[in-house]
């Protein structure tokens, strides 16, 4: 399924992306995957400044969350990527 940066953020017209990509908030993105259930790195806060936990992990019914040792982000990181995500 297709995504997008203005999904449930306040990101609006162009932007560059924590990770530096350079986009359009509306436009389309392409998934990972069509074939599982992915996160978009670029999004994900792991909950940070909202939970304890991050949610997906919490909610999942068969334990499936699986970390990214590829993507690990410092606390600090993570709340910056919600300012950026959710300017208030």
């Amino acid at each position: 399924m297709e995504w997008r940066f203005g999904d449930g953020t306040a990101l609006s017209g162009g932007l560059v992306s924590t990770s530096g990509m350079e986009t359009d908030a509306e436009k389309a993105q392409e998934p990972v995957s069509f074939d599982y259930y992915y996160i978009v790195t670029d999004k994900c806060t792991e909950c940070q400044g909202f939970h304890e936990t991050p949610q997906c992990a919490e909610v999942c019914p068969v334990d499936c969350c699986v970390t990214d040792e590829d993507h690990v982000e410092t606390e600090s990181a993570l709340l910056q990527k919600k300012a950026f995500l959710h300017a208030e």
